[in-house]
């Protein structure tokens, strides 16, 4: 009887054989999965342990490296930061270390940013002891800063080696402003030497003109010979009229040549028309350089295209076409967009480079302006551009009536970089002990290497610097990746501040996106400060206006700028009617400016892309796109442009 019984196979044996295989790999699965977890808790508890005898080690130091220290150091050999307890160590020990165990150091150090800090630190104190054989033997290498080439060539000149250390002064000193006051020193005893030779301060003289600056120019005349002096004296007129550049100066032909290429330059950005009349009286007079005949032609059409004294438009056409240089034909393209000039469109679109034909911005211009015969083709485009995501891709979905779309992602866990990186696992070392600043600077050191770049931006992401992240991922090229270029941070100040203002979460996502990367702490050089950019007198006039108590300090809190800077925004889209295109300008650039540029008959594509301040052009296309995006992402119904907005009244 118990032999049947066993053999006896039930009508579900399938689900029978599969509930036991199930379990009998459940039970597996539970297995592996408490030994990751087991391994992983070992890890984790490895790498705390780590840190924490780094943390020993640094206070060890402390009182010097002394036995205990010693030992620490042994078994941190392979910790990530193990460098920056060895540059401690020289750090506290520059009088006595020696150049042996700076290079030993160097070269550990590898390309971490702390190499050439700590060698600064011991070139600066080896000079000071005047150890100059020491710091010639560490600064033997092609990446020297200015400050750490300067002290490299005063230790040259100082062992009598002169022939090594003139070459290295003469490109510290030739440069069209004055030079760090690290150099001085070296200089000094270069000047009791030789100093510079006539060649080298007309070197210099050409940069200070260059570099608008008339002060270096009247100083250089102290390092000139007589016969400089007077090629110096003329330069320094035609550069206070550069409307007398055809006149005669003295000096050598060279420098009657550089004079005249001065003057030239000088006089586009003043009178363009001028300049042409000058320029071809002054070519039967000289043989110019390509370069500079290149550089003045350039600069000529360059004025010409905004100057109502320009050259004449034929010669234009034809150094457009002859000068190959993309940043002139696009200033071109954009007086042809103003002007509906759709022919003349056609013809200057050919002179880009297939680089820049490529772009959605061209392509989707190169439609509009579509010829006879070109309907397919500008049809075609508009459905390509229709599928992507940015200003101009959501202007041809606009104009097909499609969906707005986040376009082509790539997966983030297919793209995601497993492979380890030193610089990577200093930083996540740094970060994880709170050392912020020296992050910073191992992770802006590792951004020209894509691989490692979206590595960072992975870890950056992770730690919640998004703005780091947002860095590092236009670093990579990964533009495809909206979760690291577009986080959602500062949820609650957000809330609070589209409440107050009436606008909608993304709307000031978008301006914060584009204005400061997201970073609350974010200064720009014009003071403007925080997540909205604020300037001071704006937030000042915009707090009394709504009632609120102004304070400078407190632009830097992401709660107070997002409210303040909410206010603004809907203050200025209210000055405009609703019209967020005119109002994003204005944040940007000024209500007064915004006032000389709008004409009336524009489309807002047609307006938009010919601002004539590329920042502005590019800000507001940006907010706009970024409006977008953070809507999709949030899953909130959203429009690119309401119909006022499309209305061409520009």
């Amino acid at each position: 009887m118990l032999t049947p019984m066993f053999n006896v196979v039930p009508t579900n044996s399938r689900i029978v054989r599969s509930a036991c295989l199930l379990a009998l790999l459940c039970g597996k699965l539970l297995s592996l999965s408490a030994i990751a977890e087991s391994a992983a808790e070992t890890v984790d508890e490895t790498v705390e342990h780590s840190r924490q005898k780094f943390q020993l080690a640094v206070k060890e130091l402390r009182s010097g490296a002394g036995p205990r220290y010693q030992l620490l150091r042994q078994e941190l050999a392979d910790y990530p930061l193990a460098m920056y307890l060895d540059a401690l160590v020289i750090e506290g020990n520059l009088h006595y270390a020696t150049a042996d165990e700076m290079k030993t150091f160097m070269a550990s150090a590898g390309d971490s940013p702390l190499a050439m800090r700590t060698l600064r630190s011991f070139v600066r104190h080896k000079v000071e002891d005047r150890r100059w054989q020491t710091i010639i033997e560490v600064t033997d290498r092609s990446d020297l800063s200015t400050e750490l080439s300067c002290h490299r060539a005063h230790a040259l000149l100082n062992r009598r080696r002169a022939s090594s250390a003139i070459p290295l002064l003469n490109s510290a000193w030739s440069v069209g402003k004055s030079q760090i006051k690290a150099c001085d020193p070296a200089f000094k005893t270069w000047f009791k030497h030789s100093g510079p030779t006539d060649d080298v301060v007309w070197e210099r003289a050409l940069k200070a003109a260059d570099a608008r600056n008339s002060y270096l120019l009247r100083y250089l005349q102290r390092f000139a010979s007589r016969d400089l002096k007077r090629s110096l004296a003329d330069l320094a007129e035609i550069y206070r009229r550069p409307d007398r550049v055809t006149q005669k100066v003295r000096g050598r032909a060279v420098h009657q040549r550089d004079i005249a290429y001065v003057g030239v330059k000088r006089l586009a950005r003043v009178n363009p028309g001028k300049a042409y009349n000058a320029l071809q009286e002054l070519k039967t007079r000289f043989d110019f350089e390509t370069g500079q005949l290149s550089e003045m032609q350039g600069l000529i059409v360059r004025h010409s295209l905004f100057a109502k004294s320009a050259a004449p438009a034929q010669w234009i056409l034809e150094q457009l076409m002859a000068l190959d240089d993309d940043e002139l034909t696009e200033i071109h393209l954009r007086a042809k967009i103003e002007t509906a000039d759709w022919t003349g469109f056609r013809e200057a679109y050919t002179w880009l480079s297939a680089e820049k034909q490529s772009t959605d911005e061209w392509r989707y211009w190169r439609a509009i302006a579509a010829g006879p015969g070109e309907a397919e083709l500008a049809q075609t485009t508009f459905e390509q551009l229709a599928e992507g995501r940015g200003f101009h891709a959501y202007l041809a979905a606009t104009t097909l009536a499609k969906p707005l779309s986040l376009g082509m992602m790539p997966d983030a866990a297919e793209e995601t970089i497993t492979a380890s990186h030193a610089v990577v696992e200093r930083v996540s070392e740094l970060l994880a002990l709170g050392m912020d600043w020296e992050a910073r600077t191992e992770f802006r050191s590792g951004l020209d290497e894509p691989d490692i770049a979206l590595s960072l931006a992975e870890l950056a992401a992770s730690s919640e610097r998004h703005s780091w992240a947002i860095e590092a991922a236009a670093a990579a090229g990964a533009w495809g990746r909206v979760d690291l270029r577009f986080p959602l941070v500062f949820e609650d100040e957000f809330e609070s501040a589209a409440k107050e203002s009436g606008l909608s979460v993304e709307a000031l996502l978008a301006v914060a996106r584009r204005e400061s990367a997201l970073s609350p702490d974010a200064v720009s050089e014009v003071g403007a400060r925080g997540l909205m950019q604020l300037m001071p007198s704006t937030a000042r006039l915009t707090a009394r206006k709504h009632n609120y108590r102004y304070s400078r300090s407190r632009l830097m809190r992401p709660g107070y700028n997002t409210a303040v800077g909410g206010l603004y925004y809907a203050d200025l889209i209210d000055n405009y009617g609703g019209n967020r295109v005119l109002a994003l300008a204005a944040y940007n650039a000024g209500p007064n400016r915004v006032r000389r540029w709008r004409e009336g008959g524009l489309s807002v594509a047609r307006w938009v892309d010919t601002i004539p301040f590329k920042e502005t052009r590019e800000y507001v296309r940006a907010v706009l796109a970024y409006n977008v995006i953070y809507s999709l992402k949030a899953g909130t119904a959203v429009e690119f442009l309401s119909e006022s907005e499309l209305a061409p009244n520009y």
